[in-house]
């Protein structure tokens, strides 16, 4: 078994691992990120960042990597619904909300990957593909196994971040459990062809037992979405499931009846479906030697959108305390834990009144979101937890996280 050295050992190479790596290495500590994939592949998840990920972005310097990648500017969000007229959907102007950041980016997480492992790599790390079967030893001296072609091999660092996402494979080898709990379930694909979509225009709306989302990507390219039912979980699976999915943007709230979408899109990429888990740490995400980052660490529903822009600010805050400070002990990562479990409570909160608005079905909940809709017509505060999706999580008045204020906002009386 061959045996190695380095300051970092980083397991997951999805956008946290690399971001990690890239930032790491940039700034003088020796990297070793494995990755269990021999080739990026599209993975169907994480696929946005809020105007607040992209500066989290900017400050780990890895945000031409992810241009590189294809990263796309959406500057402007039309919230389209069931209850109001196509022409009556309200659009808001995303490129306003963080100086020097403009809209939010849509891109294929695959391609993105990619560009920043290859920035790390460039910078010094040392980038494993195909990484299998990973053992993580935490305590003084952390290490972790791996094999790699039918060979082991064993990598002994100062310190492991773990950053599988929601497989959580580092965080269970080091005994942390998640509470979790499904709202609904979702599912995606990648598309080409939908040239008569606007690139910059991203939509989102509410039709029957559908929350449809479509993200753009440039050139005609998009990543559809859909959240439904936890009853109607079977929906797109088997046979014909992605002809299903694409046929389900046949829709009254969209200007053309989304003719743009289903009638012109071609698939790029897998179908997938999965429940919208929110998932809480039982236990601590630090330990002695390892720490959790990203989804591994805890995630809000994937309603919000904000995951990807969590997983930056989570190694963002990790690594200045790697690079600023010679005590890699758990006690030097409480301002991490302390920061992530507030911003946590807010983004859980705020999702789960954007998943009782947007994705809960049926007549009562018509009537909900047209009773909402009129509030916020009426009340623009009430629209506040759609900042959410825009700025950090710390810059959202504190009012919008309150039950008095979630009831006033579903109260059955207008």
């Amino acid at each position: 078994m061959s045996v190695e050295y380095t300051d970092v050992v980083i397991v997951g190479g999805g956008m946290a691992g690399t971001s990690a790596a890239a930032y790491l290495s940039a700034n003088g500590l020796s990297v070793v990120l494995l990755e269990k994939q021999e080739r990026y592949a599209d993975i169907v998840r994480g696929e946005w960042f809020a105007p607040w990920g992209i500066q989290e972005a900017q400050r780990l310097g890895v945000d031409e990597a992810i241009a590189f990648g294809g990263g796309w500017e959406i500057r402007e969000w039309t919230q389209w619904d069931e209850v109001v007229a196509p022409d009556e959907a309200e659009t808001v102007d995303m490129t306003h909300f963080v100086p020097g950041v403009g809209g939010p980016l849509g891109f294929p997480h695959h391609t993105v990957c990619e560009a920043i492992a290859e920035q790390a790599a460039d910078t010094g790390a040392k980038v494993v593909m195909g990484a299998q079967r990973c053992e993580v030893t935490a305590g003084p001296e952390p290490s972790v196994r791996y094999e790699l072609d039918g060979e082991s091999h064993e990598v002994r660092a100062r310190i492991i971040i773990g950053a599988t996402g929601r497989g959580g494979r580092v965080g269970r080898q080091i005994g942390v459990s998640m509470a979790t709990s499904v709202h609904h379930w979702g599912g995606g694909v990648r598309v080409e062809g939908i040239d008569d979509w606007p690139m910059d225009v991203q939509a989102m709306g509410t039709e029957g037992e559908k929350n449809f989302m479509v993200f753009p990507q440039g050139d005609g390219r998009a990543r559809l979405y859909i959240n439904f039912p936890t009853h109607n979980k079977h929906r797109y699976r088997g046979d014909g499931g992605i002809e299903r999915f694409l046929a389900d943007f046949e829709l009254s709230a969209l200007p053309d009846g989304g003719k743009s979408v289903y009638a012109a899109a071609k698939p790029i990429g897998p179908l997938k479906v999965w429940p919208s888990i929110t998932m809480r740490p039982e236990q601590s995400i630090v330990t002695q030697g390892v720490v959790l980052v990203g989804d591994e660490a805890g995630n809000a529903d994937t309603v919000l959108g904000t995951g990807l822009s969590c997983a930056l600010r989570d190694v963002r805050l990790v690594c200045d305390i790697l690079l600023k400070e010679s005590d890699w002990s758990p006690e030097a990562f409480r301002p991490y834990l302390k920061e992530r479990e507030f911003r946590m409570e807010r983004l859980v909160f705020g999702a789960s009144v954007i998943s009782t608005l947007q994705c809960e079905f049926g007549p009562e909940a018509t009537e909900r979101r047209r009773r909402a809709r009129r509030l916020m017509a009426e009340n623009p505060a009430a629209q506040v937890l759609g900042l959410l999706n825009m700025v950090p999580p710390e810059e959202v008045p504190e009012f919008g996280f309150s039950e008095f204020f979630a009831e006033r906002l579903f109260r059955e009386t207008a």
